[in-house]
């Protein structure tokens, strides 16, 4: 089994690799493993699985302007979590992103290390700016995101909704990207909208989630 070996904080050992195209099975399977509230909190709707047309989109990658990388139990090959990026269309430095990991692995540190990897890969892709919308209701990440974060702020205000853009640092994932990743472990994060896009023209979605408490893999 290929892949990085990565120790957690809790001592636990996984394997992270990109998403590649044959991983649309690992990602059905590791879908079907979400817990309803993971789904319904994450798609708002408990729908029971993702459509062939979602998984290609999910698995079948650039690795530049949309990456993945997803995390499989070294034991039995399962998949874990992932953390996506894709870039934005009309801004090459900029990128919306998405967590998420299996329940029965979340408050582990896998979303950090997951998303400490993607950064690293978009620095070297060129992308500075990680973006995430954020429904405007959800008063406790609202909060969270404009309590003086270093490098988070608000790009975009509708009704319903707060876009927030996040810096990346030159190393590391820096004060922002721990806050995100707090904020995605309370599911209270919206889909990017390239997922949401995806969904709207096929009835479905992906992944999503953290080492808190949410939901996305590979």
């Amino acid at each position: 089994m290929r892949g990085d070996q990565a120790v957690l904080r809790d001592g636990s050992a996984v394997l992270i690799r990109e998403v590649q195209a044959g991983d649309a099975p690992l990602l059905a399977e590791g879908f079907a493993r979400l817990s309803f509230e993971s789904r319904q909190l994450r798609f708002l709707t408990g729908k029971p699985n993702l459509t062939a047309a979602e998984l290609r989109y999910f698995t079948d990658i650039d690795h530049h302007n949309h990456e993945a990388l997803g995390a499989l139990d070294p034991g039995d090959g399962r998949g874990l979590g992932v953390a996506r990026y894709i870039r934005d269309a009309d801004d090459p430095e900029r990128a919306e992103v998405a967590v998420t990991v299996v329940d029965d692995w979340q408050r582990r540190g896998l979303g950090t290390e997951l998303l400490g990897r993607l950064a690293d890969r978009a620095r070297q892709e060129g992308i500075r700016h990680f973006t995430a919308l954020v429904a405007a209701d959800n008063c406790a990440v609202v909060g969270l995101l404009e309590g003086g974060s270093v490098g988070v702020r608000v790009i975009e205000r509708e009704p319903g909704t707060v876009e927030y853009e996040i810096e990346l640092p030159p190393s590391g994932l820096g004060e922002g990207l721990h806050e995100v990743l707090r904020a995605f472990g309370r599911r209270q994060f919206e889909l990017p909208a390239s997922i949401r896009n995806t969904q709207a023209g096929d009835t479905s979605g992906e992944l999503t989630g953290d080492d808190a408490g949410a939901s996305k893999l590979p």
